[in-house]
């Protein structure tokens, strides 16, 4: 099962490329290998999410806003569990194109942040919120694999979410971010 996630707004190498179509492995989360069109900016970096080398997911990142307008994924059936013990990350090639494709971990230093906080969020922009909390596109109960989990664990994948939705579940499931989703067979 295919799922395309996107939020409404207004108004090189695997990692962040110029065309899904053309990363290695990342138009495999594309329906039908098709990309996002339409709403696209040219400020938005289309990123293929790479963890421990392997790509995980597609997603439209806008760098002024920080978050995410757009993430493709293929729905692994799972437990179900959220896997909370695994440490947010972020996506160096963002700062620089130098720098690694793959996501990795906060550093503890804060003042590592400046390095990239104008291109992305960064864990203070989430600290001392009351009413908001990370919101995944990509939630890490769609993946089954653990590594696919913890990819999901990037601030590229997050938008800010009312805390309610994650606390008042539906029968059956979880409320989910505040975005328009399609799941395709």
């Amino acid at each position: 099962v295919m799922v395309l996630t996107s939020v409404a707004l207004q108004g090189v190498q695997a990692g962040v490329v110029s065309d899904f179509n053309h990363a290695e492995r990342c138009k495999d989360s594309l329906y039908m290998g098709t990309p996002p069109r339409g709403y696209l900016s040219n400020a938005f970096k289309k990123i293929c999410q790479r963890y421990e080398d392997k790509p995980r997911y597609a997603t439209v990142y806008d760098p002024r806003r920080h978050i995410p307008i757009f993430s493709a994924y293929t729905f692994k059936k799972s437990d179900g569990e959220k896997k909370v013990d695994f440490p947010w990350m972020f996506e160096p090639q963002l700062a620089s194109e130098k720098s690694s494709s793959n996501m990795e971990p906060f550093p503890q230093s804060t003042s590592m942040h400046m390095n990239f906080e104008d291109t992305q969020a960064v864990l203070e922009d989430y600290a001392d919120v009351v009413q908001y909390e990370r919101g995944q596109l990509n939630p890490d109960e769609h993946q089954a694999d653990p590594l696919d989990k913890a990819s999901t664990y990037s601030l590229t994948n997050v938008v800010p979410q009312i805390r309610e939705f994650n606390l008042e579940r539906p029968p059956g499931g979880r409320a989910g971010v505040h975005v328009v989703g399609l799941l395709l067979h």
